[in-house]
């Protein structure tokens, strides 16, 4: 891939940003559409965050970047406009660059979870976790019809605030609900080394879908796989997530063949 002066350039904002595998996967796809364009990581300290996104005004030729963990709030409200369901929970997960050097932010993670997921009409759901990304998976749970979603998380106060957002429906907190009525696991924290809450995984109904939205294999995850759950694996939203990201970012359809070819390319194939 040779780099010009000319080169779109297109970066993720993480910390740390060692394991983020973004870079390879969109640079396969450039090269095998033949774009001008090049994908890198910043691994961003979160006391410079704010200086970082402004600087991103003056930068000619960056087309965008995406965001992860910890920044999704934070460059939430330093991007000059927020669209589309960012602007009901006040995260983001990918900002586009306009040629005036406006940055209009983005959130995807409910594409890649309902994607991932497939069919969520009238489900029961427990989503572990009040971050960015819990925010924008409980708005696609509703929006794809989810009868119920419970919000399980050590911060009561983060807790209320994100319940807070859908006003008197159908999320609220978890209240010690039976997990075998469970349809639906979303684990959107960043916790691996142990099962959240030490939840009693042996409870839920075989039919129960668990999605992990990190990209590492998880203490819940193993634990769940030897009990015959179905795991939806964190690469499976990504892959949805990539797929809306590059139009958003290229106004190109991406073409399946080449999303599958890059994310195999990093050994995630689709499940």
């Amino acid at each position: 891939m040779a780099i010009s002066g000319r080169t779109r350039v297109f970066t993720i904002l993480a910390h740390p940003s060692v394991n983020v595998t973004a870079p390879l996967i969109y640079n396969h796809i450039f090269s095998r559409m033949g774009l001008d364009m090049v994908y890198i990581s910043h691994d961003v300290h979160p006391g410079a965050i704010a200086d970082t996104v402004r600087s991103f005004s003056g930068w000619v030729n960056l087309g965008g970047f995406n965001v992860t963990i910890p920044h999704k709030e934070s460059v939430a409200a330093l991007v000059d406009d927020l669209c589309g369901v960012s602007m009901k929970t006040g995260t983001v997960n990918t900002v586009v660059r306009h040629g005036n050097g406006s940055l209009s932010g983005y959130n995807t993670d409910g594409i890649g979870a309902l994607g991932a997921l497939g069919e969520t009409r009238d489900a029961v759901c427990l989503v572990i976790g009040a971050g960015g990304a819990a925010r924008a998976i409980v708005h696609a749970l509703l929006e794809g019809g989810a009868r119920k979603v419970s919000i399980l998380n050590r911060s009561p106060y983060r807790t209320q605030q994100l319940c807070g957002m859908f006003g008197t429906g159908p999320v609220h907190e978890y209240q010690g609900e039976p997990l075998e009525e469970i349809d639906v696991v979303v684990q959107a924290t960043p916790v691996s080394e142990r099962v959240p809450f030490d939840l009693e995984l042996e409870r839920f109904g075989k039919d129960t879908r668990i999605l992990e939205t990190v990209m590492r294999t998880t203490a819940l995850s193993e634990k769940a796989e030897s009990l015959g759950l179905q795991i939806v694996p964190g690469h499976a939203m990504l892959y949805y997530q990539t797929k809306r990201n590059f139009e958003l970012f290229t106004g190109i359809a991406l073409p399946p063949r080449d999303l599958d070819e890059a994310f195999a390319s990093v050994g995630y194939h689709r499940t």
